[in-house]
């Protein structure tokens, strides 16, 4: 009972926050034998077929967006509250954002169990996209490798990979050997000031039970976090 109660609950956070961060949760249930959740009958696209590979990201001096690449960060039918997802677009310029700063789609995220982690660290080996940076991290931390995941995209957030810093978050507040609520936020809060808007409404929903002092140390350390491992490069999202 107490289970399926905490699974209820976390599809119901998963509802209101966005797909990445409902990876994350049930990520024990990908690797027991897991019954397919409400939420995945939700965010589930017509068909079962792999992703089509995304655009490759054009040259920052072409001032021509794809509208086609929208339709890929678009938000998934059936899908609530997308606008308080970080892996959704409004515009081609915000979709082109995503793709820039290593942010996969819902239906990538959906499907990530459908490759092994060899596959994602042969596809990032290769095209050295950032996207495919995310995948292969978010894989390694299904598998287990939590540390390695975040020695990656510690590195991925230097070289601009802005959605490093939520999966951070995730990997500090859901990993039991490595769990830090106020390194967690601290990670998020550095998600808002590399440039994505959208980490403040997560932060909001996620980190309300915090204390003013420890949202006052989150801040401070997200500072500390976004000037080490981001640079302090800010990157605004359209």
């Amino acid at each position: 009972m107490a289970a399926n109660k905490k699974i209820a609950m976390l599809v119901v956070t998963a509802l209101l926050i966005g797909a990445g961060y409902w990876l994350f949760l049930l990520g024990d249930n990908e690797k027991t034998g897991r019954v397919d959740s409400p939420l995945e009958s939700e965010l589930a696209l017509e068909g079962a077929m792999p992703l089509e590979p995304l655009p490759l990201p054009m040259d920052a001096t072409r001032p021509a967006v794809s509208s086609n690449l929208l339709r890929h960060y678009q938000c998934p039918p059936g899908a609530e509250d997308c606008e308080r997802n970080p892996n959704v677009a409004s515009t081609p310029e915000e979709a082109q954002w995503l793709l820039a700063h290593g942010y996969p789609t819902a239906k990538q995220i959906q499907d990530l169990r459908t490759r092994s982690t060899a596959d994602y660290r042969e596809e990032y080996e290769r095209t050295g996209s950032k996207v495919a940076q995310s995948l292969y991290a978010m894989s390694l931390a299904l598998d287990g490798e939590a540390r390695t995941a975040i020695g990656l995209l510690s590195t991925g957030a230097g070289q601009g990979n802005v959605y490093a810093f939520h999966l951070l978050s995730d990997i500090y507040r859901h990993t039991e050997e490595l769990g830090n609520l106020t390194t967690s936020a601290a990670y998020l809060r550095a998600a808002y000031l590399a440039g994505d808007s959208r980490a403040a409404d997560r932060y909001a929903y996620q980190f309300e039970i915090l204390t003013p002092p420890e949202n006052l140390s989150a801040d401070k350390e997200a500072f500390r976090l976004f000037k080490i491992f981001g640079h302090g490069r800010n990157y605004p999202r359209p």
